[in-house]
């Protein structure tokens, strides 16, 4: 059987992301991923608006995902940058050093909903940017210009080689580093094909988000384990029930 993972997700670029880029990678054999877009409202007629809004939607379609059996592993992909203000807060002092405050972010908003040891929230440090920024800074041109990884690849080494350090200031964060870099630089058509052409090799410059993968990739291994478990069982009854007929 294969591992059941749905993804709360901050906006279609994450959608596009994890359909295009993150599946492919895990594996359809190993583990089926879902991306659901946060809910922030909805019309008269029942159309849904998606996309950002306040902590108080994440939460409520985190209840309603924990309290759905099916799933093997049910996890977020929101950004550390502009993080809700209503959401699960750190108790940092001043700085907010990272990754112990983000880790702690995601700690508060495990224990602001039900105990489930499915449940792995999941914030990218700083934002979605700076996957772009590490696959780029793995290849030898990006959107077909050279100079635009060297770009990129200056970057990473100002973080000392760790692309999740780039400063998420209102005019430092990776998104507004890329869109001093890459002229009219759009997230979904852009970004999304940066990450196609270099995510597993950028995975090298961003250690938090690669070990949320191998997770990913775990469970689905975990799955195909247990089954693996359970059929060799079934066919060690089949085989004793076979010797005591033999008898």
């Amino acid at each position: 059987m294969t591992a059941q993972i749905v993804m709360l997700v901050e906006g279609p670029t994450e959608e596009a992301f994890v359909s295009r880029v993150l599946q492919p990678y895990i594996g359809y054999a190993s583990a089926y991923l879902t991306p659901i877009v946060v809910h922030t409202s909805r019309a008269a007629d029942g159309t849904a608006f998606r996309g950002g809004g306040g902590w108080i939607h994440y939460h409520r379609q985190l209840q309603r995902l924990i309290g759905q059996p099916h799933w093997t592993l049910i996890t977020t992909l929101v950004d550390y940058y502009g993080y809700p203000p209503d959401a699960p807060m750190c108790s940092c002092v001043g700085a907010h050093n990272q990754p112990a405050c983000v880790t702690a972010r995601q700690e508060a908003i495990r224990a602001s909903l039900p105990h489930d040891d499915r449940f792995l929230p999941f914030l990218a440090l700083h934002e979605f940017e700076t996957l772009v920024i590490a696959a780029g800074a793995s290849q030898t041109t990006v959107l077909g210009s050279g100079a635009v990884a060297g770009a990129f690849r200056d970057l990473v080494s100002s973080a000392n080689g760790n692309a999740e350090l780039i400063n998420n200031g209102p005019s430092t964060a990776p998104s507004k580093r890329i869109a001093g870099i890459v002229d009219g630089y759009s997230k979904v058509r852009d970004g999304v094909a940066v990450l196609e052409n270099g995510f597993e090799s950028g995975l090298a410059f961003t250690p938090r988000f690669g070990d949320w993968v191998s997770i990913l990739r775990d469970a689905g291994t975990d799955v195909a384990h247990d089954d693996e478990v359970e059929r060799g069982d079934d066919e060690s009854t089949v085989s004793d029930g076979q010797i005591g007929t033999d008898r």
